[in-house]
């Protein structure tokens, strides 16, 4: 019985350790992109700055910047849509899962960073 007491701290300590983002589902970004490829009820958003995006980025991704978050809404209105987030940082997507997350966009994913994408990128003129 000793042991199932002390099994319960640790799991306690553990979880009082875990950080905010450490609760979310988090995918590399090749494997956001092939989920949201080969879901119809997904996006793959990329919240990266939009000059930063348009020298590549994933051919059917949206581009919302972090920083304007608040427009999905428009371009994604249907809230039960699974999105997943690629960006530059490592905890920007999941900055972001968490912002949409309040906003009512319960599938939000973490998608990793795109630096480390392993396929080819689109350009903008």
């Amino acid at each position: 019985m000793a042991d199932n007491g002390h099994k319960r701290k640790d799991k306690v300590k553990e979880k009082q350790k875990m950080g905010i983002f450490d609760r979310f589902k988090v995918l590399t970004v090749n494997d956001a992109i092939n989920e949201s490829r080969t879901d119809k009820n997904a996006v793959l958003i990329d919240i990266r700055a939009k000059d930063v995006y348009k020298r590549g980025y994933i051919s059917g991704s949206i581009n919302i910047p972090m920083t304007q978050l608040e427009l999905i809404e428009k371009r994604v209105p249907d809230k039960e849509k699974k999105i997943y987030i690629v960006g530059s940082y490592d905890n920007e997507p999941k900055k972001a899962a968490k912002k949409l997350k309040k906003m009512g966009y319960e599938q939000a994913i973490p998608g990793g960073r795109m630096e480390e994408h392993e396929g080819p990128l689109k350009k903008l003129k």
